[in-house]
């Protein structure tokens, strides 16, 4: 067991960790990094701005994928800039990073998640995190049919 599993699960956890996320989308001007805090925080060398945000965890409704919404505050940070920049097609890819105060290089748990929905007003932007999207796509990106393929079919 890891030092920062062991003082999570004691009672009282004097270090605490800290939430970092990391959203990317070809259309940005580059990756949003953000802290779930009320300061900037410093990991790996790469700059966080102290944002806080907080998710919703999904239902359990059977015949549905499971559907996660990301929330986080649009005060004052330009969120919203990066945001109305996204293309339609374009994949939007949040990176959740859970790290100790005390070693902020090391990232403890590190969490992919794919971003859909993106709505923005002028307190918070929210989005809806699942594999949904991901689980539709075609396995194959290019399929062979006559219209594709015409030297193939007789």
């Amino acid at each position: 067991m890891t030092v920062f599993q062991e003082r999570n699960q004691r009672i009282t956890n004097k270090v605490g960790h800290v939430e970092l996320l990391e959203v990317t989308n070809p259309s940005f001007s580059g990756p949003m990094r953000i802290c779930n805090d009320v300061q900037d925080f410093v990991s790996q060398g790469v700059d966080y701005i102290g944002l806080p945000f907080g998710f919703t965890l999904p239902e359990d409704q059977s015949g549905s994928a499971p559907r996660m919404k990301l929330a986080m505050d649009n005060v004052g940070r330009g969120i919203s800039d990066e945001l109305e920049r996204l293309l339609p097609g374009t994949a939007t890819m949040a990176r959740l990073i859970i790290v100790a105060r005390d070693t902020p290089d090391v990232h403890e748990h590190v969490f992919w998640l794919p971003m859909t929905g993106v709505t923005v007003n002028g307190a918070t932007a929210q989005a809806t995190c699942g594999v949904d999207a991901l689980m539709r796509q075609s396995a194959c990106k290019q399929v062979a049919n006559p219209f594709t393929l015409p030297g193939i079919f007789p």
